[in-house]
């Protein structure tokens, strides 16, 4: 086996995975077929469950740190352009009124973190330093998922290299967290479930 667990896409999923199996040992891979994080975010906002998981890992407050500062309103604002009124704005606390709310709580019924503003490009970069920290990770930027086969050992994933040539990997487990758009999915022949929306806008 060249690794236990393969994991294709490092966006904040994959490297959140990568970072979980690799601090509990467990030797896996990255593949991922951006050269490096995406400037351009898909995300702006950690919720409070995955805060949850990365209090677990130690990093909660390395990602507050670098994200929104705690004492700024998480409202939200409806608007059609910048020079009139919003239509709506729905009022969230910061993060230190959520916190001083949870710490006042003490029946279970809240969250032990609370959201993080914190855009995915600058997410990325902190999770992959935290992931190049550990011996039991490896990384393969520019590396594209092509095709993937299991058998009753393992699995053998077909990757494209950065200089065009093609190799096999095998792996105990292949993971995809490669978006919505999965290749890794699409060669499982696993469908999402749900209708298309029909209606035009």
């Amino acid at each position: 086996m060249d690794t236990q667990v393969l994991i294709v896409g490092a966006g904040p999923v994959g490297l959140t995975l990568a970072l979980d199996l690799g601090r509990r040992g467990i030797r896996c891979a990255l593949v991922e077929q951006k050269n490096e994080p995406a400037f351009l975010p898909k995300m702006e906002r950690v919720n409070a469950r995955t805060m949850e998981i990365y209090r677990r890992m130690g990093l909660a407050e390395k990602i507050r740190a670098a994200g929104l500062r705690r004492d700024i309103p998480m409202d939200v604002f409806v608007v059609l352009d910048l020079v009139h009124p919003p239509l709506l704005r729905l009022a969230y606390p910061s993060v230190a009124e959520a916190e001083a709310d949870i710490r006042a709580t003490i029946d279970g019924s809240v969250p032990l973190e609370p959201y993080q503003l914190i855009s995915q490009y600058t997410l990325e970069p902190l999770l992959k330093r935290e992931c190049e920290k550990l011996p039991a990770v490896t990384k393969r930027w520019s590396t594209q998922f092509l095709s993937c086969e299991q058998d009753p050992a393992g699995v053998s994933t077909t990757v494209r290299n950065p200089d065009g040539s093609t190799r096999v990997i095998r792996s105990q487990y292949l993971v995809g967290c490669d978006g919505g758009g999965s290749p890794v999915r699409h060669a499982l022949g696993i469908k999402l479930r749900g209708e298309p929306n029909s209606k035009q806008c």
